[in-house]
């Protein structure tokens, strides 16, 4: 799925890790990278910087999920975890791609519309159909 949205957004040469946790472990990255002393549903690193690398030439960033926090939202909104996770995946490259919602209003409407036009496009596609939709 991952590989599907990299193709869709021109960036198939290259990857991005997903690191999965609870909350203690995604609370520890919070601490040690943010300073906050909390869990999050997910953290995300970008190596991109205005279109290009500062990393590795391959490697876009890393994503940070906890599961047990997605798992939570997942019942408290209604939907499954599974689609709880792609959510959360997707959140995590449109941060990778330099899309920040606590910039304000504007860039969060941005990043918003870019989530939902990635999330059409997988929703399309049978690996989503395969992971999320029976996985219910």
């Amino acid at each position: 799925m991952i590989e599907g949205l990299l193709i869709y957004l021109r960036l198939q040469d290259k990857q991005l890790s997903l690191f999965l946790t609870d909350n203690k472990g995604i609370t520890r990255l919070n601490k040690r990278y943010f300073n906050k002393d909390k869990p999050t549903n997910v953290i995300s690193f970008s190596y991109m910087e205005n279109g290009n690398h500062t990393f590795e030439e391959n490697i876009i960033g890393d994503i940070a999920i906890s599961v047990e926090m997605a798992d939570y939202e997942a019942n408290i909104s209604g939907c499954s975890f599974s689609e709880r996770l792609v959510e959360l995946i997707i959140h995590g490259i449109v941060h990778i791609l330099g899309f920040d919602h606590e910039r304000g209003a504007k860039e969060a409407r941005r990043m918003r519309y870019m989530e939902r036009k990635l999330l059409k496009y997988i929703s399309q596609q049978n690996v989503y159909r395969e992971f999320v939709l029976e996985k219910r």
